[in-house]
Parts: structure tokens; sequence; C-alpha cells
């Protein structure tokens, strides 16, 4: 039987199993933060389940961290970590759900468009067969350039991971213990959760709840357009070979239009000896095009070598300089 974790008298008075941890990354927030923790606790505390929340503090350039001990100090299940540096998002997410204790793992982001009210819908959806359950959102509050960015990632993501359609991802996610034991012992240090996800839970065990979403109350997203584009490369280029099947291709093409060029050159120089190139512009313009695609070539294989040395070197995905628990 659950017994909640936390009582009005600021005590934990029975120890017992951790139900539900509550993992925010938490970047630039200190508006939002106060807000976010009391309501997430009446919800948890309503719903009579144990629980912990863990903020992960990425980093922050405002007073994130100093807002999150004061919230630690007045609630013993909150846990606060403070990474070295800018991780990002997932890394810091990561970072975290290693950390938490509970049966069940809820992301949220830290600016309240993740109503914590709509928390006890995960809980419900719960059931032997799903291991992870992604919030599909009934209308998307933000500006029409980032609704029309994150249409075009959505499509990325399942075209470079060749999952199912049907599967929305978002960032308000419930993961269960099963997950967890999947990826605690992988060593990556560019982290991509869906890409994960797809790795190692069948299309099947993933299902989708219809959730709200809430206008930005403070403060512009920390999603831009250069993090879109961070995260799509991770995803080009630690998770598809896609690159190197594209210049395979290209390579291939030019090789075919060289060839059947020098043919033609061949067969008229064949009908009259007197034909010949006519000049140096096609032979600088052809030398160029070349020389251009070799150097696009090995800026590709580069990138391949250089986050390949990076995880045989084992670079962390966070490093943590303080921790409060």
């Amino acid at each position: 039987m659950s017994v909640v974790g936390r009582y009005s008298s600021g005590k934990i008075s029975i120890m017992t199993e951790i139900t539900c941890s509550i993992v925010i990354p938490v970047y630039n927030s200190e508006q939002s933060l106060t807000e976010l923790h009391q309501r997430i606790s009446n919800v948890l505390i309503n719903e009579n389940v144990t629980y912990e929340i863990i903020f992960i503090d990425d980093y922050s350039h405002d007073n994130s961290w100093e807002v999150l001990k004061k919230i630690k100090m007045q609630d013993d299940n909150c846990v606060i970590i403070r990474l070295i540096r800018n991780f990002g998002q997932h890394n810091a997410l990561l970072c975290g759900m290693k950390k938490a204790k509970g049966k069940y793992i809820i992301c949220l982001d830290d600016d309240l468009q993740h109503p914590p009210e709509e928390i006890p819908k995960f809980l419900s959806a719960v059931d032997e067969k799903t291991q992870v359950i992604y919030g599909k959102y009934s209308e998307k509050r933000h500006s029409r350039l980032e609704n029309s960015l994150s249409s075009i990632f959505q499509y990325f993501i399942h075209r470079i991971l060749n999952m199912p359609k049907s599967i929305y991802y978002s960032s308000f996610v419930l993961y269960d213990q099963n997950f967890m034991k999947y990826i605690s012992s992988l060593q990556i240090s560019r982290v991509f959760l869906p890409a994960l996800v797809a790795q190692v839970v069948p299309p099947m065990r993933i299902k989708n709840i219809t959730v709200l979403h809430e206008p930005r109350k403070f403060g512009r997203s920390n999603y831009s357009l250069s993090k879109y584009f961070k995260y799509s490369l991770t995803l080009l280029i630690n998770h598809s070979s896609l690159p190197l099947r594209l210049v395979s291709v290209i390579g291939i093409l030019i090789s075919f239009v060289s060839f059947l060029f020098g043919f033609i050159i061949f067969i008229r120089h064949f009908l009259d000896p007197s034909y010949g190139l006519m000049g140096w512009t096609s032979l600088i313009v052809a030398l160029t095009f070349f020389n251009g695609m070799v150097l696009f070539s090995l800026g590709i294989l580069g990138e391949y070598m250089h986050r390949m040395l990076s995880e045989m070197t084992y670079t962390q995905p966070y490093i943590i300089e303080r921790i409060i628990d």
C-alpha cells in the first residue's frame, strides 16, 4: 500500500518505496520553479503516492540554483543537482534519471508549459506491457515558427529512427524501471533520449496519451533554431548512416557523369579528330566542383571520426558539480 512521502508537518514519517520520480532539467527558470514545485507536490499528495522531485540545474546563469536551494530547505522530498557546465537538456535528464529511485520516472519541462495536473494521466495509463508513455499535446501553445520547427523535427525523428508515425515524441514522458535498466549501463556522451528509446523499446511498448500544453508564462523558449540543428546533427551522425550513404551515392553519381562525359568526348574526337576541349573554363569548373565534393566528404568522415574518438575515450555525458539530496 502506498504511503504519501510528505505530510503537512514537512517530515517524512514512514520510509517506503518511491512510486514516482519527477525529473526536471532546469535552465534559467528562476521565475517558474517555486510555482512548479508547489503544483507538483500538491498533485502527488492528492494522488496519495510516494514521490521525489529531482531538479537538475544545467549550469543556469540566473538565480535558479539559489531558488532550488530554498525549495530543498522546505521539502526533503526534493533532490537538487547542479552540473559543472551546460551539457544540454537530454544529458541533464539522463543525469536525473540515473539518480531516480522511483518505480516510474516522469520527465517534464521547467517552464510550466507541462501542467503538473496532467501527471495523474500518466500514472493511470501505466500497464504491464507499456514501458514508455509520451504526452501528446491536444494543442501546442507555441509560436507559429516554433510549432513549424517542432513539426519538422518530429518528422525527422520518425524518418531517421524508422519509428511508426503514430508515436508522438515529447519531453513530457513517463519511463518505467525496465527502460532505466536498459540504458543505465550505456556509455554515450551525446544523449538523445528518443533515439535510446527506439534502440531498446519495441514500438508496441510505447504509447501516447493526450495532455494539455499551456502558454509560456515567463521568458522565451530555450529551443532555438541552433538547438534544433544540434539535435538533428546528433540524430543524423550518432544514430544514422544516412550521411555516409549520401556521400557514397553522390560519389557514384559524379563518377558516372564523369565517365559519361569522357565517353562523349572520346566518341566526338573519334568522329572529328579536330574536336577538343574549348578553353580552360570547363576544366577549372570541373576541378573546383570535384575538389569541393572531396572536402565535403572528408568533412563528414571527419565528424564521424571525431565522435568515434569521443566515445572511445568516453567523454562523460554530464559532470555533477554539487548534489543535495
